[in-house]
């Protein structure tokens, strides 16, 4: 069993790597720092004693995204399941946001699932099927002032991903959406809130690993993990 989580070595990320890595699945790392991928790639392997591969996926240049789709894709093994965790957050009025942090954030918010959804579609499909897991938000279901680009990408990767879990599902391809409150990683730390409320990675983790579970006749499309408490 392989999974693929791009995001690998962000907060959210490193948390779910270390989740499926202790049910003994194999892991592919994607992200945009070489020495942090190698890193976490060498914990992994170390201490799960599963096989584990790690490649450059930087949306900021589409030959390292369609190198390592390419790579993967030459991967012997079923790749069972693709997670989609890799995000920018940009925070400020709206007034000062520039074209070149609007493209950041729907590129790595949006396109890189996009392009990582088609550009596994073959192996996902491969005998009997496999899962997309898309990490939304809070913010796929309303507005917060500060947030408006975060906001307009992640109600985009929930239409994403309810739209295409309908194209690809007669192919045994499903596609879900877990979309959390503030999660308490380095990405939260703009916000001038309460951070003993946050969600703890930990506990997302397992959420994430629990969606995975289910191969029956029941399919958890989305969830919406809120907060207990907002202060």
């Amino acid at each position: 069993m392989i999974v693929v989580i791009s995001g690998a070595t962000g907060g959210i990320g490193a948390e779910v790597v270390k989740k499926f890595a202790s049910k003994g699945y194999s892991i592919v790392l994607l992200g945009r720092d070489l020495e942090k991928l190698s890193n976490l790639s060498y914990f992994i392997g170390k201490n799960y004693k599963v096989n584990v591969w790690h490649y450059l996926c930087n949306i900021m240049d589409k030959d390292s995204v369609d190198l390592c789709i390419e790579n993967i894709n030459k991967i012997e093994e079923k790749i069972n399941l693709l997670i989609n965790i890799a995000g920018v957050f940009p925070y400020g009025p709206i007034m000062d946001v520039n074209m070149g942090t609007y493209n950041d954030c729907l590129d790595v918010n949006l396109k890189l699932p996009f392009m990582l959804s088609t550009g596994l579609f073959d192996s996902l499909k491969k005998n009997g099927g496999g899962k997309i897991i898309n990490i939304g938000s809070s913010s796929s279901y309303a507005g917060f002032k500060n947030t408006v680009i975060y906001c307009a990408s992640k109600h985009a990767i929930l239409g994403f991903s309810r739209a295409l879990h309908d194209e690809w599902k007669d192919y045994g391809v499903t596609v879900h959406c877990i979309s959390p409150g503030t999660v308490d990683t380095d990405m939260a730390n703009i916000l001038a809130q309460d951070r003993s409320t946050y969600i703890k990675t930990e506990e997302f983790s397992e959420l994430v690993y629990d969606i995975n579970r289910y191969s029956g006749n029941m399919l958890i499309e989305e969830v919406r993990a809120i907060r207990r408490n907002i202060k």
